[in-house]
């Protein structure tokens, strides 16, 4: 499936990295670059797959930061399946990324029993029928769990991953329990986790979890990130500066 020049805006990140994503499309923002940082210190040599990778956002940040792993970008859709392999080709990176089009609901022949060592995924943390009705298809699969359950996504992450492997996600707090539930009944044991916060004085609006096949019991609170100093959301701290400094420019315009 070819992709026109047209159809897409570009963005820059990690000083030179160019992303490709769909005009009218789904957007990247800042939950892949918190990801991508929470991830990449715990990502070592091997093969990692990106569970929904959308434009191939996640690898392209990953990669770009210094990050040793080889990558399977596994998209449900093909217009978008077809965006990260221009994405990854445009910036050198298609000997270490292999994109595949597929439903993880299903067992499939390119991503074999316990033949990843960590996965990272941005999924659909929104339940069905919940928010806006109106979305465009493209939309409501990547925001809505439609397709793809927190059970389903934990099923497909327990098979996929060696034992000992991690498996990285963000997802929403007030859906913590339906993860944990989940992860938890498929031999993924929560080992860390973030909650993010829009201010000090406001409650959380997104978790980041890191959970591992077959491990013992412990989890890990690490300490609370907020993006910013103010309620108004005025001035950023100084975390969420660290991360934009990490990888680069801030989002797409």
């Amino acid at each position: 499936m070819n992709v026109s020049d047209a159809e897409t805006v570009v963005t820059t990140v990690n000083g030179g990295v160019t992303l490709r994503e769909y005009r009218s499309g789904i957007r990247f923002g800042t939950d892949a670059l918190l990801l991508s940082a929470f991830a990449l210190p715990k990502l070592r040599r091997g093969l990692c797959a990106d569970f929904g990778t959308g434009s191939g956002v996640l690898p392209l940040l990953l990669l770009s930061a210094g990050c040793k792993s080889n990558f399977l970008a596994v998209e449900l859709q093909d217009a978008y399946a077809a965006l990260a392999e221009r994405n990854f080709a445009e910036n050198g990176f298609s000997d270490r990324v292999r994109v595949f089009c597929g439903d993880l609901r299903e067992k499939n022949d390119f991503l074999p029993a316990g033949s990843v060592s960590a996965i990272v995924c941005n999924p659909p943390y929104l339940r069905a029928g919940a928010g806006k009705q109106n979305l465009a298809d493209e939309k409501r699969l990547a925001w809505h769990d439609d397709c793809l359950t927190a059970e389903q996504l934990a099923e497909a992450a327990s098979r996929a991953l060696r034992e000992g492997g991690n498996f990285f996600c963000l997802y929403l707090p007030d859906r913590m329990a339906t993860l944990i539930a989940a992860l938890k009944a498929n031999r993924l044991e929560p080992k860390r986790l973030r909650l993010v916060y829009p201010s000090a004085e406001e409650k959380p609006c997104l978790l980041l979890l890191d959970a591992k096949k077959d491990a013992s019991e412990g989890l890990i609170a690490e300490p609370p990130f907020c993006l910013y100093r103010d309620r108004l959301h005025r001035e950023e701290s100084e975390r969420l500066a660290e991360v934009y400094q990490l990888f680069g420019d801030r989002r797409g315009t």
